[in-house]
């Protein structure tokens, strides 16, 4: 994902020295070209950047100029660079140069390629820049990353603090598409105050900003707001992103959560989601600790139990809205039978 990458990415530049093919592929396609860029940056001497870069784009290229820039030797420095963006767009013959430098790349020479791979492509010229070049992979981040790649990149990248709500109302309105993200982020960023940006602003400067969101549901759910999730639960499954499905799936993920925390404490969560590959949602590791305080180990179990029986229920033919409304309602009296209001 976009996270990951952009993390290899700022290792590669610390490093240095910038030698050999990369490859950065995904859908995130301006995030990678804005990172191939920087790459490129990073790799060149700049008081010889003119004479040692060519930047090509793969649809508007012949082989002859590629072949030609990539074999042209180094003016005054140790290295030059050439760089291919969208090599998706290359003809066959433009390809075949790519293919060979990749395979057998002249020594002073930094590739960098950068492409959006068709869905289900076997061809086997993105397995060669695969298997050849140093390959980062910029996919769009799922539904449980997108706010905490929003509050990591708003302060990483546009200099400001972006709140929690903030950031969960964003990804509720855009979904996961990174590009689409980083740029409303751009535009928050201009109107931040103080390098920080509350949900009221999103809601001011964002179109279709829901009034319920994804998240937020699914922490009242957590906290045991039950009264205030079932006033809101049509609201939020008329949205055509969303199902009971997917509600019970990102319901049990925080619920399991939650009964580490109540185990462990909040060191207990942030262990947990990075042994699980999950650093993504470490920001959430404090909220789930103050969630798990309205909790008990067997409540958590018990309630886990009462979700999995529903995503049962759906999958048998159920109606969504039918089987979340028994739902929440088992849930409030399991509240009520642990003495809970």
């Amino acid at each position: 994902m976009t996270l990951a990458a952009e993390r290899e990415l700022e290792r590669l530049v610390e490093r240095g020295p910038l030698e050999g093919a990369f490859f950065f592929h995904g859908q995130a396609a301006r995030l990678r070209d804005d990172g191939a860029r920087r790459l490129i940056d990073a790799a060149l001497d700049p008081s010889t950047r003119d004479f040692n870069m060519d930047l090509f784009h793969g649809d508007d290229v012949s082989a002859e100029d590629l072949a030609a820039a990539i074999a042209m030797p180094p003016m005054m420095a140790e290295r030059r660079v050439v760089g291919v963006l969208g090599a998706e767009g290359l003809g066959k013959k433009a390809r075949d140069v790519l293919v060979d430098a990749v395979e057998d790349l002249p020594a002073g020479l930094t590739l960098v390629v950068t492409a959006t791979i068709p869905d289900r492509s076997k061809a086997s010229f993105y397995k060669t820049l695969k298997k050849s070049a140093r390959e980062l992979s910029w996919s769009a981040p799922s539904e449980d990353e997108v706010p905490g790649w929003l509050m990591e990149r708003a302060e990483a990248v546009h200099g400001f603090e972006l709140g929690k709500d903030a950031a969960q109302a964003l990804a509720t309105a855009v979904g996961a598409f990174p590009d689409e993200l980083d740029a409303e982020l751009a535009k928050l960023a201009s109107s931040a105050e103080e390098g920080r940006i509350d949900v009221e602003l999103v809601r001011r400067l964002v179109p279709n900003v829901r009034a319920v969101g994804r998240w937020d549901w699914l922490d009242r759910v957590a906290e045991r707001a039950y009264g205030a999730a079932l006033s809101d639960l049509p609201r939020l499954l008329s949205e055509s992103s969303e199902s009971a499905v997917g509600l019970l799936i990102g319901m049990v993920d925080q619920h399991l959560y939650i009964g580490v925390a109540v185990e462990g404490g909040q060191g207990a969560v942030s262990r947990a989601l990075q042994d699980a590959g999950k650093p993504y949602l470490k920001w959430k590791a404090r909220i789930y600790a103050s969630q798990a305080r309205r909790w008990t180990a067997p409540e958590v179990e018990r309630a886990v139990g009462l979700m999995r029986r529903a995503d049962r229920h759906v999958k048998s033919g159920i109606p969504d809205r039918r089987a979340m409304e028994e739902l929440l309602l088992g849930l409030g009296l399991l509240q009520r039978e642990a003495g809970g209001t």
